[in-house]
């Protein structure tokens, strides 16, 4: 039986040596290379299925290299070695479509986790490939069958009856027949025709590794992943199968495309990815903030041992404030874990602004941060419709993130947050400023981004991505300025009433 084949890509030669090692004692034939460019060409040669590449080597980088081999063919399942500060670049493989990644050090846990994700696919892959198949052999079947009684009529109903999109292509890639479900999805019009590419993609020429432009150079059947985008707008992940379609001289004349929608198949497996990539992020959070938690509890027992009540007091400070630390991360986590609606009720806008600075004004006692709410006259019998305990969070969360902001500007002899809320127009509008230490544009940019902290490691990077998404929930919008040692200003606007 041969061994499966699987390429190891890495410029550090005791990392390539080890997994070699583990990877042979689990029956592979393992391949090596240094460096993308000798890998590629071991690739072109040996074919492996899955593929183990470093995502930070000299020249060109491991996501280069990933998108170069899903260039080469689609169904290679690529998993990247990521450090722990590499959680961009982790989040930008995933979407040139890398089947995971695993952290340096790498854990054997891990490693099997990413493997075995990779053979699903491949299974996924060949029994959709088995059922397209046994779906063309089934047509042929009844077909012919079937053809001494009222050919035209039965075939016909028995393409339209098929499952998923059926096409028919000619050489110069119109399309000449479609089922029902093709037909009303995209819109298609059989007395119009049109060139798939066009009509389905948008472009002005063939697709890259289109099957269709494959099976008439060589006459073979092909598959391959295609995205389209419905005439709705929504876009699909096809698994597609093509089949030669031959004239009497035996010339491949068309080509029968059957593709098979695997969206939702994709959408789970890129949740489950994120929160593959949220869980190491939080627990590498985690580990610091119970360091954290540990130092506050040594100094709460060296101030008992003395009877020393300022540094009771220390240590009871630092105690409080890694444990809320934790327990904002573990509220994050489940709400990103679970998909929540909002439970809208009518709100006072005074009474929301008074409770969400309550909830703030014990952070910033110690040491001592000037804050200043401010609520404009026209709000004063203002009432708008709102989830409160989830707008009110996602509130805390960016008071939170100033008080954090002014605590790390040592330039900021006075810290000071100005909280304000006015109306404009048919909007609540919050504004949040404060003169800490600031963003930089590229900070800005990425500020909501899902894992992205400026924080090191006191952030997870969920925090911020959770609030814009509360607000999009409720139809509202928050933008961000700063410049680094000047402050930063959030503002929020929500409507007074929330959209049907």
């Amino acid at each position: 039986m041969m061994k499966e084949k699987i390429l190891i890509v890495d410029d550090e030669e005791g990392i390539r040596k080890v997994l070699r090692i583990s990877l042979e004692d689990r029956g592979y034939h393992v391949l090596t290379a240094e460096n993308a460019t000798d890998a590629l060409q071991t690739f072109s040669h040996e074919q492996p299925g899955i593929v183990l590449t470093d995502i930070k080597m000299p020249g060109m980088d491991g996501i280069e290299l990933l998108r170069r081999l899903k260039q080469a063919n689609p169904d290679t399942e690529v998993v990247v070695i990521t450090g722990h500060g590499d959680m961009d670049l982790a989040i930008k493989s995933l979407k040139y479509e890398a089947t995971d990644f695993i952290t340096k050090p790498i854990d054997d846990a891990d490693l099997d986790r990413a493997l075995q994700k990779a053979h699903e696919r491949i299974l996924l892959r060949a029994q959709l490939r088995q059922y397209t198949e046994s779906l063309e052999d089934l047509l042929k079947q009844k077909s012919e069958s079937l053809a001494a009684r009222t050919p035209d009529a039965v075939q016909q109903n028995l393409f339209e009856a098929l499952p998923g999109y059926v096409t028919v292509h000619d050489t110069d890639f119109q399309i000449t027949s479609a089922n029902r479900r093709f037909r009303e999805d995209f819109d298609f019009d059989p007395g119009k025709g049109g060139v798939c590419y066009d009509l389905v993609r948008g472009r002005t020429a063939p697709c890259e590794n289109c099957p269709v432009a494959r099976t008439f150079a060589d006459g073979k059947s092909h598959e391959s992943e295609l995205t389209y985008n419905t005439r709705s707008g929504k876009a699909c992940h096809l698994f597609a199968w093509t089949t030669p379609l031959r004239e009497k001289t035996g010339k491949v004349g068309g080509a029968m495309l059957m593709a098979t929608d695997i969206s939702p198949i994709l959408d789970m497996r890129d949740h489950l990815s994120s929160l593959g990539l949220m869980i190491g992020s939080v627990s590498h959070s985690i580990k610091g903030l119970l360091t954290g938690l540990d130092g506050g509890v040594y100094v709460l027992d060296k101030g008992f041992a003395k009877d020393d009540s300022n540094q009771i007091g220390e240590g009871l400070d630092m105690v409080k404030l890694m444990v809320g630390r934790i327990k904002n991360m573990v509220l994050d986590v489940l709400y990103y874990a679970k998909e929540r609606e909002l439970e809208t009720s009518p709100c006072k806008v005074v009474d929301f602004v008074e409770e969400t600075v309550a909830i703030i004004r014990p952070r910033i006692e110690n040491p001592p941060i000037e804050l200043n709410c401010d609520v404009s006259s026209d709000l004063a019998n203002v009432t708008f419709a709102i989830d409160p305990d989830q707008l009110r969070s996602a509130l805390v969360n960016v008071l939170e993130n100033a008080v954090d902001a002014c605590r790390d500007n040592p330039q900021a002899s006075e810290p000071r947050i100005l909280f304000r809320a006015h109306l404009v127009d048919d909007d609540v509008v919050f504004d949040i400023q404060d003169n800490g230490i600031g963003m930089s544009e590229e900070t800005q940019a990425k500020i909501f981004t899902l894992f992205f902290s400026s924080k090191s490691t006191q952030g997870t990077g969920i925090g911020l991505f959770i609030t814009r998404k509360i607000i999009h929930q409720h139809g509202g919008e928050i933008t961000v300025t700063s410049q680094p040692g000047h402050g930063a200003h959030f503002q929020i606007r929500i409507p007074l009433r929330q959209p049907s």
